[in-house]
Formats: structure tokens, sequence, C-alpha cells
């Protein structure tokens, strides 16, 4: 397969599987071995680089999706004299050590300063929150970006190669359409499809049999690195730009199934109503994890640990799905089924999610418990949205569990007793005593059912602190 990006500001021409992985093909196709693999799985952000000026994993990328791309990778920001500062910086504040995971953490550090040149130590701490060190600790790190933005007062620029439209903070498509035709590459092992309108890919999914969509590609591609997943055919959907569509549709925001969590959690409509999906997206990954994962994929993995999916829940989303044979609209709960099982039927797409816009004066929350602060898979968690009356006796409620059961569970019964009545503890701790003698949770690597059971109930006390 040929294609066709620009590789630290040159233009590359490669003839290469479709299927090979980006960090794969950096580093021994094209010998630039400053980005390493360490987990192959998306967690320790050693093989970042730049993709359009945002960080990505390249452990979690094919080649094919780089056609007509613009790359940046340590290489490039270290050869970039309007960038060398963050590099000297390392160095000279005792930031790096083995230095195994030092390209990453620069790369991370290096998307940050371009988006915000004069961030908080807060900022620089979740920015490399996808990026693990094992010797030199964090402090230094953040002292090391910290002191390069202080510098000078200088916005740090990105590399004269990426545009400077490349960094809109509004939600683009992940993109820009080349001139390289036809879209389909393929190898005797796997074919990689790129249909880039909704029409194409319905006729392509309504052709193919042994066929994955791919919309980020941060599950489905670990699952094909451990041998779980190996279709015939791969259709990438990040080039259909009706998947990616943020609108509104009458009371309902409606959201692409390809938009990915950065793009929603930047969406002006969303930062204005939907708050409480804001609040799950800001624990759900690293940076490069948000600017890759899609709304879409979160729900046709339908992982009950799923960050995204007890808000949709507590919400009362419904899903859109399109076929050749024309569309349906389905609530969410009747939409996931099982871990890894939905009611899409073959031929079937995963088209949007449709939000309805809470009324005014509603409160949202989202809780997580997870074994660690960041990046941690949910052990239980809860979306609540409610709202009082004057008298402070609750006038509307939702709730829905997480990692508590196959699906995020909800309880309508439990809802309808609270509704009338104050917050009191009194009356959180009998609707806890309840939710624990429905929860269905499991023991796992993660915790016990039993502690899961006694989380669920406690997370209702919360809604105290709101």
């Amino acid at each position: 397969m040929k294609i066709e990006f620009t590789l630290n500001g040159n233009l590359q021409t490669l003839d290469v599987p479709p299927d090979r992985r980006v960090i794969d093909l950096v580093r021994h196709n094209l010998g630039l071995t400053g980005s390493k693999e360490g987990c192959g799985s998306g967690e320790c952000g050693a093989c970042s680089i730049l993709v359009d000026g945002e960080s990505r994993l390249s452990c979690l990328m094919l080649a094919a999706q780089l056609h007509g791309r613009t790359v940046t990778t340590i290489e490039g920001i270290a050869a970039d004299p309007a960038q060398t500062k963050l590099v000297r910086s390392f160095v000279r504040h005792g930031a790096a050590q083995c230095g195994y995971c030092s390209p990453g953490m620069i790369v991370s550090a290096a998307d940050l300063l371009r988006r915000n040149p004069h961030p908080r130590r807060t900022d620089i701490s979740t920015a490399i929150s996808g990026n693990l060190c094992r010797c030199t600790g964090y402090q230094k790190i953040v002292d090391a970006v910290a002191i390069a933005a202080d510098e000078d007062s200088q916005e740090f620029s990105p590399p004269p190669w990426v545009s400077a439209e490349d960094h809109t903070a509004d939600p683009k498509p992940l993109f820009s359409k080349p001139s390289f035709d036809p879209r389909t590459f393929g190898t005797n092992q796997t074919e990689v499809l790129f249909p880039e309108s909704g029409d194409a890919l319905l006729k392509l999914a309504g052709k193919q049999t042994d066929y994955r969509l791919m919309a980020g590609g941060t599950d489905l591609l670990v699952w094909r690195r451990e041998n779980r997943s190996a279709p015939r055919v791969l259709i990438g959907i990040e080039r259909v730009p009706e998947l990616q569509r943020i609108s509104m549709e009458g009371n309902d925001i409606v959201i692409g199934a390809a938009a990915t969590f950065q793009q929603i959690d930047d969406a002006p409509l969303v930062r204005e109503h939907l708050d409480l999906l804001r609040q799950a997206i800001r624990v759900l990954g690293s940076p490069p994890i948000l600017h890759m994962a899609t709304l879409g994929g979160n729900l046709c993995t339908a992982s009950p640990a799923a960050d995204s999916l007890p808000p949709l829940y507590a919400l009362q989303a419904k899903v859109e799905i399109r076929s050749l044979d024309g569309r349906r609209i389905v609530p969410i709960s009747q939409f996931i089924l099982g871990p890894r099982q939905t009611d899409l039927r073959s031929g079937e797409i995963l088209w949007s999610v449709h939000v309805p816009i809470p009324e005014t004066g509603m409160r949202h929350r989202y809780f997580k418990v997870g074994r660690r602060k960041a990046l941690a898979i949910a052990v239980v968690s809860l979306a609540a949205t409610w709202s009082c009356q004057p008298d402070g006796a609750l006038q509307d409620i939702h709730l829905a569990w997480g990692s508590v059961g196959p699906t995020v569970m909800v309880f309508p019964e439990i809802e309808k007793m609270l509704l009338g009545k104050p917050l009191t503890v009194e009356n959180l701790k009998s609707a806890a005593a309840l939710v624990q003698e429905r929860v269905l949770p499991i023991d796992d690597v993660r915790a016990s059912a039993h502690y899961r059971r006694l989380v669920s109930g406690n997370l209702l006390l919360k809604l105290l602190e709101a």
C-alpha cells in the first residue's frame, strides 16, 4: 500500500502493509527510534507522537491512518529551534534519567504548551497523566515543563511544517482529505478500507461479512495485538464527516459516533448543556486517548465499566442506527445488551447519540472509584442528575451505576422512592441499602463483589457534598 504523509517537515511516500502499526513503521521502516514501545496497549505513553498537532499513541494506530496527515516525532521536536527549550529543560532540571519515557513525556508536554502556553502545575500533571515514569519522579518532570513555559513570554509554537489552522479549539475532522485515490489499502492478511462519506460506509457495511469497524482503535487494536480479534477487513470510519458532527436537533444534542472525546469536550453545545458527560470525559483517559477514542467506540465495546455510559443512561440518551434499509432510534438501555453485546444487526452502523438537553436547574455529578487516581478502569461509578423544589424536596432524579453488573444499572423504583423527599443522610442511606441489594457485581482483579456492593450504595451519600 502506498501512503503519503509529512514526517518532521518532509514529505514521505512509502509502500507498506496497511495494518502495520505506526510505532513499527516509525522505528523499523523509518529508523526513528526516539519513540519507544512499552506496553503496546496505550497505557504507558512511551510511543507518543504528534499527528496533525495532537498527541497520539503510535502503538494504537495503523500505517493506513497516516495517509495525508502531518506527523511529528521526538526527533522533529528536538530539531526545531523553537522547541529545543523544552528538551533542554528536561536535561537541565533532572527530568530524565534512564530516558526511556522521556520522548513520550516531551511529546505530551509539547502538545500541552501548544494548546496552553502558560499552564498551571495541575494542567501539566494532567497532560502527562498518560506517560509512565519509573525512575525520575513526576515532580522533576512537572518542574521542567513549568520552567520551559516560563522561560519567556512567547507562545510555544507548533513546528513550522504544521499549519496553524490545525490547532483550533473547535472540533474538526480528524482527516484532511488527500488527493490520493483509491482509498482501499489491502494485503493478503487484512484489508483496510476508509470510506469518506456516510453513503459509502453504509454500502461497505451492507456488502462485507467478515469485517470490523474501527474508530479510534484504542480497544480494537489491543484485542488485535493479542490475537483476540482478527477480521479479514477493517473499515475505518474516521474520515466520514457525518459521524463527527455535533449539532442540535430539536431539544437533543446529537453527537456523531466517530466524534472523539476531545472533540466532544471542546464542543460549545456540550460545554453549555452536558456537564455530566464532560465530568466523565475528564476522568476517562489521558490526552492522547481523548484525541483518539470515540463515543461510538465506547458504546459498541459495551463495557459495564465504560465512563461515558452511566452519564448517557442518566441523561436518558438514545442512539441512532442506520443501514441501507433505513434508520431506527433506540434507547441506550435497549441498545447495550451485555459486555461487548449490542443491538446492532448485520449491516447496521451506530450513527449518532441523541442526548436530551437537561432542564434548567438540574444538578449533575459523576463519581468514579478506581484503584488509582488517573487512568483507572472504574471499580464502581455513579452518574447522577437531579433537581429540588424550593423547600428542598427532590423534584426529579436519575441515577446510573457502572461496573456493578453486566450493563449499566438503573433502578427506577429507588428513584421514585426518593422523589418528594429532601436529600438527607437518612433518606440516602435507605436508598443505598436497596441499591446494595439490587446490584450484581462480580469478583475480579480490580475489586471484590462485596467491596463493589458497599461502594455502590455509599456513593449515593456523595450527593450531599455536591
